[in-house]
Order: C-alpha cells, then structure tokens, then sequence
C-alpha cells in the first residue's frame, strides 16, 4: 500500500479524510504510462478490427488527477501551500503556513476536452481542471492546468462545457490562471 499522504503546513505527514491516500509522484508516472499504453492499444485495435471502433477509451481515474495536484500544489498555487484530499467537503484541501484553507475541486479532460461542471464544483474556492490534450493518444504531449478561483461566479449554474466556452465565459479575468508543461515530469519535477 502506498504511504505518500502529503505533508501539512507544519511539515508533518497527516493522513486524509476517510483514510484516502493519493499516488505517489513515481505512482503517478506509472499511471501515466499504463493510460497512454491502454488509449495507444485501444487505436491499434481500431485500426486493425472495424468492429473495434465500439471500444470506448478509459476514463481518466480521478485518483490521477487529484494526487497530480496534491503532488504539485506548491508548484500550482504557490510554495507555501500544500494539499491533501478534502473528505466531503472537496476533492483537494490547500492549506498555507497561516493556517488559511482553499476548497478545490479537480477535473480533467482527455482529447475532447469537454468537461461536466456540477453544482459541487461551482461552489468550490478554486476549480482546476487538467487538460491533458492528445496526450494519451499521442504518448507524450503538453499538459495545461487551468484555475479559476470563485468558479460561481463566471459558471453559476451546472453545465457541460469545452476549453473555449469555458474560457469565453471566464474572459479577460484575473480569477483565471492557465500553466502549461511540455511533460507529466516537467510539472511533477519539484515532487519527484
């Protein structure tokens, strides 16, 4: 069983809510590897065999995502916070020296890069959502990390949305940070 559980503001490890632990970096990596091997798989199958075209590809486990972001929070929203799974209340707790907590909510997308908005994710403090692209069926590729904060108030209710309806709603807003790396290790670097 994994131990990474991430480390608290005071430098110690704490363990999650409902005794959650998120992948570890090197887990994480490992993730990556057998999501591109199942998406590359999946296209050869459809190449070869026409019936094949009815195979869906996998869904991206939330367990990737939200450690990716445990994993990289000080990276994502500043060195002096860290991150650990939220319990009920969200899927990312953030926490600063200063005792000072963010509610994030976690998405991600693949190629299609449509993504669901529910009410939960709205009423977060800070919504990220991980675009990983073409990536897994290209093997590699650039990952694009977006975060809005007070994601309510440009999405206030639930919807179904892509990157440029998404962005087009937010517009020219300070409230929305998008980050990018050329690789899974690029943005893991400080975590590995």
């Amino acid at each position: 069983m994994n131990s990474y559980a991430g480390t608290s503001s005071d430098g110690l490890n704490r363990p999650s809510p409902r005794g959650r632990v998120p992948l570890s970096p090197e887990e994480i990596i490992q993730l990556d590897a057998a999501l591109v091997r199942a998406f590359v798989t999946i296209r050869e199958l459809r190449e070869e065999l026409p019936a094949a075209r009815h195979i869906k590809s996998p869904p991206l486990p939330s367990i990737f995502s939200e450690s990716i972001i445990i994993a990289a929070a000080p990276r994502i929203f500043g060195s002096e916070w860290t991150a650990r799974y939220g319990g009920a209340k969200c899927d990312v707790l953030i926490e600063n020296g200063h005792g000072e907590e963010r509610r994030v909510e976690v998405k991600a997308t693949g190629m299609h890069a449509f993504q669901e908005f529910k009410a939960k994710d709205l009423r977060a403090d800070i919504l990220v959502w991980v675009r990983f692209g073409r990536r897994f069926n290209l093997g590699q590729g650039p990952i694009e990390i977006a975060i809005l904060s007070n994601p309510s108030r440009f999405i206030p209710d639930a919807c179904r949305l892509d990157t440029a309806r998404f962005e087009k709603r937010v517009g020219a807003s300070d409230s929305l940070r998008i980050m990018s790396f050329d690789s899974l290790e690029a943005l893991l670097s400080e975590s590995i």
